[in-house]
């Protein structure tokens, strides 16, 4: 419109400036001067409005279409015709946005919980003119960021500030599905796995306190450690005591025999009448004379 008015002003100039070259004398001609001010007048006239009947919608965006300021529907991507001075467009985009929304909750155990959530989420591309008709463009600072809030406390009340950070997987789907059902209500949709919960921030309280607790459950597991290590070493050593008192009761064992064959062998020596023993060819015994007198000897 801004081209049809300077048109305007030119095609008025042009013709006060003829009007002007009629009352000059004749040396001075002002009706070219006039004739070039009334053409470019009219053809910025004409241009601005031609250019005032065309939209361009870009991709990724809807425009509102109004009639004198009322909601008539959406335009969508592409070249469109409207009446200028009646019609007017507003371009609302469709494309997934990113909104980060950080807000602070008690948890069952009245711990105070800043929660900070990234929601990827777009505008149903059907309802713009409902959207902007009830809301606006500030759909963000309207609906979106207390919706995300008001989510982030009903579900971080539901667990205490440890299983926040446990159950991270099941809190954020409960808060997807909170924002998800609040956003429905305004043509807002979220996107598939559309929530991140990107961060909890406990109070420095809390914080001290799951430290000294980090702290104690690793000593703990040192002090079970040094335990299991003692039982280890301990059963060690009962193995061990076992093993020697077997290896001792098999040594007194091989003792007794040898002190049998020993008696054996002195009784023997005893009643020989000193003539050597016979060997018969059907393989019998050969005694060792020596070995015997030697161990008669001990």
């Amino acid at each position: 419109m801004a081209i049809v008015v300077l048109g305007i002003i030119l095609l008025v100039s042009g013709v006060v400036v003829s009007g002007l070259n009629k009352q000059t004398s004749d040396k001075t001609n002002l009706r070219p001067t006039a004739w070039i001010m009334n053409v470019v007048g009219v053809i910025m006239i004409i241009g601005g409005l031609l250019s005032s009947t065309v939209i361009i919608v870009p991709a990724g965006h809807s425009a509102v279409l109004m009639r004198f300021g009322a909601v008539q529907g959406e335009l969508d991507e592409g070249f469109h015709f409207i009446m200028p001075g009646i019609n007017t467009t507003e371009l609302m985009e469709v494309r997934t946005q990113k909104e980060e929304s950080t807000g602070s909750a008690a948890s069952r155990d009245l711990q105070v919980v800043t929660t900070t959530v990234a929601l990827n989420f777009r505008v149903d591309r059907s309802k713009v003119g409902e959207l902007y008709q009830n809301v606006g463009r500030e759909y963000k600072a309207r609906i979106i960021d207390p919706a995300v809030q008001e989510s982030i406390k009903t579900v971080t009340a539901k667990y205490t500030a440890e299983d926040l950070i446990r159950s991270r997987p099941a809190v954020k789907n409960e808060v997807e599905e909170e924002i998800t059902e609040r956003l429905k209500a305004y043509n807002l949709i979220v996107e598939p796995n559309g929530v991140s919960i990107t961060n909890f921030d406990f109070s420095p309280e809390f914080n001290k306190a799951i430290e000294a607790k980090q702290v104690a459950q690793q000593e703990a597991e040192k002090q079970k450690y040094v335990l299991q290590r003692a039982e280890t070493e301990r059963q060690t050593m009962v193995a061990k005591a076992k093993g020697e008192a077997e290896s001792a009761k098999l040594k007194a064992e091989a003792l007794k025999v040898q002190g049998a064959e020993l008696v054996v062998a002195r009784e023997w020596i005893e009643k020989w009448d000193g003539k050597l023993p016979q060997v018969s060819s059907s393989g019998g015994m050969i005694f060792d004379v020596k070995s015997l007198m030697d161990k008669a000897a001990q």
